[in-house]
């Protein structure tokens, strides 16, 4: 059924979870502003690092949906503001030498 109004805003107040896909998508976007926070502001998730494995996989199902066109445009500008780098090799080529080319650039 629908839920009324009232108690969806009520529900909401008290931290209940509606929708635990987009809870968990938000906790995702949470984790890789704290990275990229503590990067410097520059999100480069390694490859093969067990801490980051999950983030890592986040990543690049976000670039997948990107590229089939299937990200929401409200997610997509949420990455943006976030410097999430979507085009790998475009990065690639833009980065410095001094960069570590392991690491998977999620900015």
């Amino acid at each position: 059924g629908t839920l009324r109004a009232d108690r969806k805003t009520r529900l909401l107040k008290i931290g209940f979870i509606l929708d635990r896909q987009e809870a968990a998508w938000d906790q995702s976007l949470e984790e890789l502003r704290l990275f990229a926070k503590a990067n410097g502001g520059v999100a480069h998730v390694p490859r093969g690092d067990p801490e980051r494995r999950d983030l890592g996989k986040w990543c690049n199902t976000q670039r997948q949906l990107e590229k089939t066109g299937k990200l929401r445009a409200d997610r997509k500008a949420l990455l943006l503001q976030v410097g999430f780098v979507f085009d790998l090799q475009e990065a690639a080529l833009q980065e410095p030498a001094s960069v570590d080319r392991e690491a998977a650039p999620c900015r």
